[in-house]
């Protein structure tokens, strides 16, 4: 009998620290709320997608959806064999979509070279519209 209360005082002993523990109140969440737009204003940003093209040893970033888009800005930036790289540009539509071609390596007097040990890429994309709003995209590169 004595040692059924005791089996019985550890387990409820268990429950209460257990519940403390793992209470609605001591939880830490780290994810903002999320925010849902009108689907008109979703419709209004200008999209981009990306792919690796491993035969051109470069990426190829699409823009569609460029009605609304004043600006597009990108920036990729990578290591390569120890060394920091990177690429900038813009574009400004002249049409609902576009399209550029980011190398991995560098051109001179029409000669390329391809960077090699490629680490670490990781695209941003900026989108500014004509309402005036701003999105802001990142892609992690695994080349």
């Amino acid at each position: 009998m004595r040692l059924m209360n005791k089996v019985l005082r550890i387990t409820a002993l268990f429950v209460f620290f257990f519940t403390l523990l793992f209470s609605e109140k001591n939880r830490v969440f780290a994810a903002k709320k999320r925010i849902r737009q009108a689907a008109s204003a979703v419709k209004s940003v200008g999209y981009s997608s990306v792919k690796i093209s491993r035969p051109t040893h470069s990426i190829v970033i699409s823009f569609i959806n460029l009605s609304n888009v004043k600006k597009a800005s990108y920036t990729l930036s990578y290591n390569a064999s120890g060394i920091d790289q990177g690429v900038v540009g813009s574009l400004v539509p002249s049409g609902s979509s576009e399209s550029r071609d980011l190398y991995f390596g560098t051109c001179s007097k029409g000669v390329c070279t391809p960077h090699t040990n490629i680490s670490r890429a990781a695209l941003v994309i900026t989108t500014s519209l004509k309402s005036g709003g701003s999105t802001s995209k990142r892609y992690t590169i695994r080349f």
